[in-house]
Protein backbone atom coordinates (compact mmCIF):
# COMPACT_ATOMS: atom_id res chain seq x y z
CA UNK A 1 0.00 0.00 0.00
CA UNK A 2 1.57 3.36 -0.74
CA UNK A 3 1.42 5.31 1.89
CA UNK A 4 2.99 9.03 4.02
CA UNK A 5 2.97 10.53 6.90
CA UNK A 6 2.24 14.23 6.54
CA UNK A 7 0.54 17.16 8.43
CA UNK A 8 -2.57 18.11 7.32
CA UNK A 9 -3.35 21.65 5.84
CA UNK A 10 -7.15 22.37 6.46
CA UNK A 11 -8.30 24.59 3.48
CA UNK A 12 -10.26 27.43 6.17
CA UNK A 13 -7.13 28.00 7.26
CA UNK A 14 -5.05 28.65 4.09
CA UNK A 15 -7.26 30.15 1.85
CA UNK A 16 -5.26 32.39 0.20
CA UNK A 17 -3.59 29.26 -1.46
CA UNK A 18 -6.63 28.91 -3.15
CA UNK A 19 -6.91 32.27 -4.92
CA UNK A 20 -3.04 31.26 -6.18
CA UNK A 21 -4.67 28.09 -7.88
CA UNK A 22 -7.15 30.15 -9.12
CA UNK A 23 -4.78 32.45 -10.71
CA UNK A 24 -2.50 29.42 -12.22
CA UNK A 25 -4.44 28.24 -15.47
CA UNK A 26 -2.03 25.87 -15.84
CA UNK A 27 -1.29 22.33 -14.77
CA UNK A 28 -3.43 19.97 -12.70
CA UNK A 29 -4.04 21.73 -9.17
CA UNK A 30 -3.96 19.64 -6.09
CA UNK A 31 -7.31 19.86 -4.85
CA UNK A 32 -7.49 21.56 -1.15
CA UNK A 33 -8.66 18.17 0.90
CA UNK A 34 -5.46 16.78 -0.05
CA UNK A 35 -3.14 20.10 1.11
CA UNK A 36 -0.40 18.26 3.64
CA UNK A 37 3.39 19.15 4.69
CA UNK A 38 5.06 15.17 4.35
CA UNK A 39 7.62 14.31 6.55
CA UNK A 40 7.82 10.99 5.51
CA UNK A 41 7.38 8.91 2.39
CA UNK A 42 6.71 5.48 2.81
CA UNK A 43 6.38 4.28 -0.79
CA UNK A 44 4.54 0.90 -0.82
CA UNK A 45 4.11 -0.88 2.26
CA UNK A 46 2.44 -4.29 3.38
CA UNK A 47 -0.33 -3.33 5.50
CA UNK A 48 1.24 -5.87 8.54
CA UNK A 49 4.25 -3.17 8.24
CA UNK A 50 2.30 -0.30 8.37
CA UNK A 51 0.43 -1.73 11.51
CA UNK A 52 3.47 -2.38 13.31
CA UNK A 53 4.57 1.20 12.10
CA UNK A 54 1.04 2.68 13.47
CA UNK A 55 1.58 0.71 17.00
CA UNK A 56 5.27 2.62 16.83
CA UNK A 57 3.87 6.04 15.73
CA UNK A 58 1.17 5.77 18.84
CA UNK A 59 3.73 6.13 21.78
CA UNK A 60 5.61 8.99 19.98
CA UNK A 61 5.65 12.00 21.75
CA UNK A 62 5.98 15.69 20.37
CA UNK A 63 4.67 19.27 21.03
CA UNK A 64 2.21 20.62 19.34
CA UNK A 65 2.86 24.00 17.39
CA UNK A 66 2.36 26.86 14.58
CA UNK A 67 3.63 26.33 11.23
CA UNK A 68 3.48 29.71 8.97
CA UNK A 69 2.85 28.89 5.67
CA UNK A 70 4.07 31.94 3.27
CA UNK A 71 5.54 32.43 -0.33
CA UNK A 72 4.70 30.65 -3.72
CA UNK A 73 7.49 28.86 -5.70
CA UNK A 74 8.29 25.58 -7.52
CA UNK A 75 10.54 22.97 -8.32
CA UNK A 76 12.49 22.19 -11.48
CA UNK A 77 13.93 25.69 -12.76
CA UNK A 78 13.57 26.01 -16.05
CA UNK A 79 10.99 23.05 -16.37
CA UNK A 80 9.07 23.33 -13.14
CA UNK A 81 7.45 20.17 -12.45
CA UNK A 82 5.10 21.39 -9.15
CA UNK A 83 4.23 24.76 -7.67
CA UNK A 84 4.16 25.35 -4.26
CA UNK A 85 3.26 27.38 -1.37
CA UNK A 86 6.49 27.19 1.32
CA UNK A 87 6.46 26.31 4.87
CA UNK A 88 8.82 27.95 7.81
CA UNK A 89 11.35 25.58 8.68
CA UNK A 90 11.05 25.73 12.35
CA UNK A 91 12.90 23.76 15.35
CA UNK A 92 9.31 22.18 16.14
CA UNK A 93 8.34 21.38 12.64
CA UNK A 94 12.00 19.54 11.95
CA UNK A 95 12.37 18.20 15.67
CA UNK A 96 8.64 16.41 14.30
CA UNK A 97 10.00 15.07 11.46
CA UNK A 98 13.26 13.91 12.58
CA UNK A 99 11.11 12.29 15.90
CA UNK A 100 8.77 10.56 12.79
CA UNK A 101 11.45 9.51 10.98
CA UNK A 102 13.11 7.82 13.39
CA UNK A 103 10.35 5.80 14.77
CA UNK A 104 9.46 4.68 10.94
CA UNK A 105 13.33 3.29 10.64
CA UNK A 106 13.06 1.36 13.95
CA UNK A 107 9.29 0.07 12.90
CA UNK A 108 11.86 -1.52 9.87
CA UNK A 109 11.16 0.41 7.02
CA UNK A 110 13.75 2.21 5.17
CA UNK A 111 13.80 5.88 4.19
CA UNK A 112 16.20 7.64 1.59
CA UNK A 113 18.00 10.68 2.78
CA UNK A 114 16.95 13.95 1.98
CA UNK A 115 16.77 17.52 2.26
CA UNK A 116 13.55 18.79 3.96
CA UNK A 117 12.26 21.39 2.22
CA UNK A 118 8.76 21.98 3.89
CA UNK A 119 5.91 22.90 1.19
CA UNK A 120 2.50 22.11 0.30
CA UNK A 121 2.03 20.95 -3.41
CA UNK A 122 -0.53 23.29 -5.11
CA UNK A 123 0.19 22.10 -8.50
CA UNK A 124 2.02 19.60 -10.98
CA UNK A 125 2.66 20.49 -14.29
CA UNK A 126 3.61 18.56 -17.66
CA UNK A 127 7.18 17.58 -18.38
CA UNK A 128 6.49 19.26 -21.82
CA UNK A 129 5.35 22.80 -21.56
CA UNK A 130 4.42 25.55 -24.28
CA UNK A 131 5.74 29.07 -23.60
CA UNK A 132 2.84 30.80 -22.99
CA UNK A 133 2.79 28.02 -19.89
CA UNK A 134 5.65 28.97 -19.02
CA UNK A 135 4.73 32.47 -18.86
CA UNK A 136 1.80 32.28 -16.85
CA UNK A 137 3.38 30.09 -14.17
CA UNK A 138 5.71 32.89 -14.15
CA UNK A 139 3.03 35.68 -14.14
CA UNK A 140 1.52 34.04 -10.98
CA UNK A 141 4.91 33.84 -9.27
CA UNK A 142 5.30 37.59 -10.20
CA UNK A 143 1.87 38.18 -8.32
CA UNK A 144 1.90 35.60 -5.66
CA UNK A 145 5.30 34.70 -5.17
CA UNK A 146 5.06 36.49 -1.40
CA UNK A 147 1.39 35.61 -0.59
CA UNK A 148 1.00 34.97 3.28
CA UNK A 149 -1.40 32.09 4.06
CA UNK A 150 -1.08 32.29 7.81
CA UNK A 151 -0.12 30.57 10.62
CA UNK A 152 -1.50 27.12 11.65
CA UNK A 153 -2.08 24.89 14.60
CA UNK A 154 -0.52 22.05 14.53
CA UNK A 155 -1.79 19.34 17.34
CA UNK A 156 -1.65 16.14 15.15
CA UNK A 157 -0.26 14.15 12.23
CA UNK A 158 -1.52 11.66 9.71
CA UNK A 159 -0.54 8.46 7.79
CA UNK A 160 -2.07 8.46 4.38
CA UNK A 161 -2.62 5.77 2.03
CA UNK A 162 -2.18 7.35 -1.62
CA UNK A 163 -5.03 5.68 -4.26
CA UNK A 164 -4.37 6.62 -7.90
CA UNK A 165 -7.66 7.77 -9.07
CA UNK A 166 -8.64 8.97 -12.97
CA UNK A 167 -8.11 12.94 -11.55
CA UNK A 168 -5.06 12.23 -9.38
CA UNK A 169 -4.40 10.90 -5.84
CA UNK A 170 -6.67 10.16 -3.31
CA UNK A 171 -4.95 10.77 -0.14
CA UNK A 172 -6.98 8.55 2.18
CA UNK A 173 -6.72 8.95 6.19
CA UNK A 174 -5.32 6.14 8.02
CA UNK A 175 -4.36 6.68 11.42
CA UNK A 176 -4.01 10.41 13.22
CA UNK A 177 -1.38 11.29 15.66
CA UNK A 178 -2.06 14.11 18.38
CA UNK A 179 0.90 15.99 19.19
CA UNK A 180 1.11 17.43 22.87
CA UNK A 181 0.95 20.47 24.21
CA UNK A 182 2.44 23.92 22.77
Amino acid sequence: MRSFLAIPVPEDRAEPLLDVQHALEVGRVVPPENWHVTLAFLGNQPEDALEHLHDRLSELEAPAFDMRIAGVDIFGGRKPSLLYAGVDLTDALGHLRKKVRQVVRTAGIDLPRERFRPHVTLARFRKRMTMLETQRIARVLEAWGDVEAGVIPVGEFTLYRSIAGPDGMIYEPLAEYPLGQR
